[in-house]
C-alpha cells in the first residue's frame, strides 16, 4: 500500500473523469482544478479511519487561517469502493457530521460514476485491497495536495495532520496564486522550509538558511571593510 511518491509526486489527475456528489449532482474533476485541491480518498461503508481522517482534516482545516477552503483552494473526499453510491456519500456525512456547513460550499463528498475506481486512485499511486479478515478495505491514510493544474503536489500522511503543514503544502501545491497580497511571503516561506520525506513533515531548511546567512555575512563584512578602506583614505588625504 507503500505510495511510491517519487514516482507520482508531479503526476496528473485526469479531469475528465466524471463524479457524483452527496447531492445527486455529477461534475468532472477538471471542474474543481484552478485552485488547489486537497483530495482524500475513503470510502463511506467505513467506521473506522476513514470518518476519522475527514473528521480530523475538517478540524485542522478550521485552524488554517491564511486560506479560505472553497476561495483558495477546495477539498475533494471520493470514494474508491465501486458499491458506494450518492446516497451512500450523503448518508456518511449525515452519518459522521464530520464537515461543518461553513465548509461545504469548498468541500465535496463524491463517487466516481463509471466506477473506474483503480484507475482513478492509481494515478495518483493509491492502492487499496480488501481484507477478508478484516471485512474492511486497507489502504493508506493519506492527503493527496494537487495543483490549480491536477498534478500532484505533496503528499501528507493522516497522522502526522497538523494545520502548519497543511498551510505549507497548500502554499507548495499553488506557489503564488493562492494569495497574491502574499506573494512574497509564500515565496520565502517555501525557500525556508523544505519536506522530509522520512519524517513526513516540514521543517526549516537548514542547509538554504546557513547559506543565506553565509551570503549575508561576507557581502556584510566586505561591506564593512570597503567602509573603513574608504575612511582611511579619506583620513590620509
Amino acid at each position: 500500500m507503500q505510495i511510491d511518491e517519487s514516482r507520482y509526486l508531479g503526476a496528473r489527475l485526469r479531469g475528465d473523469t466524471v463524479l457524483t456528489d452527496s447531492q445527486g449532482k455529477d461534475f468532472a474533476v477538471g471542474e474543481m482544478f484552478g485552485k488547489p485541491v486537497i483530495l482524500l480518498l475513503s470510502y463511506y461503508g467505513c467506521d473506522g479511519t476513514c470518518p476519522s481522517m475527514n473528521a480530523e482534516l475538517a478540524r485542522v482545516l478550521a485552524k488554517v487561517q491564511r486560506f479560505k477552503i472553497g476561495e483558495d483552494y477546495r477539498v475533494l473526499t471520493a470514494s474508491f469502493d465501486a458499491r458506494d453510491s450518492d446516497k451512500t456519500a450523503a448518508e456518511f456525512l449525515e452519518k459522521t457530521d464530520s464537515v461543518p456547513d461553513s465548509m461545504r460550499n469548498g468541500w465535496r463528498h463524491a463517487v466516481i460514476k463509471d466506477r473506474n475506481v483503480k484507475e482513478f486512485a492509481g494515478s495518483v499511486g493509491f492502492n487499496f485491497f480488501w481484507s477478508d479478515a478484516a471485512k474492511a478495505f486497507l489502504h493508506p491514510n493519506v492527503l493527496v495536495f494537487l495543483t490549480p493544474q491536477g498534478r500532484v503536489a505533496r503528499y501528507i500522511y493522516g497522522t502526522r495532520m497538523d494545520a502548519k503543514t497543511v498551510e505549507l503544502a497548500l502554499t507548495d501545491a499553488d506557489w503564488e496564486r493562492i494569495s497574491e497580497s502574499a506573494a512574497v511571503f509564500d515565496i520565502v516561506t517555501g525557500a525556508c522550509f523544505s519536506y522530509n520525506y522520512t519524517a513526513g513533515k516540514y521543517q526549516l531548511n537548514y542547509a538554504f538558511l546557513i547559506g543565506v546567512g553565509s551570503f549575508l555575512l561576507g557581502v556584510s563584512l566586505m561591506g564593512f571593510g570597503l567602509w573603513v578602506y574608504g575612511r582611511r583614505r579619506a583620513a590620509n588625504a
